[in-house]
């Protein structure tokens, strides 16, 4: 199971946590991912995230935790 989830829904991008919880709502795919790096630095492991596009197909990726600056 995923621990996070970014689905299409309405024109945005929303970032999903495994109790359906909306964590986010981005402009794109791209910033959502890159949004489940911030939960990936928390214990500096990579992130499972399962992607569902407007027509409801899936994907899935790997998101590595966002350097700290």
């Amino acid at each position: 199971m995923s621990e996070l989830t970014v689905v299409a829904r309405s024109g945005r991008w929303m970032l999903v946590d495994q109790d359906d919880a909306e964590l986010g709502a981005y402009g794109s795919k791209a910033e959502a991912l890159e949004a489940a790096g911030d939960f990936a630095r928390v214990d500096q492991e990579p992130r499972h995230v399962l992607i569902q596009d407007d027509a409801g197909d899936w994907d899935e990726a790997f998101v590595a935790p966002r350097p700290l600056n």
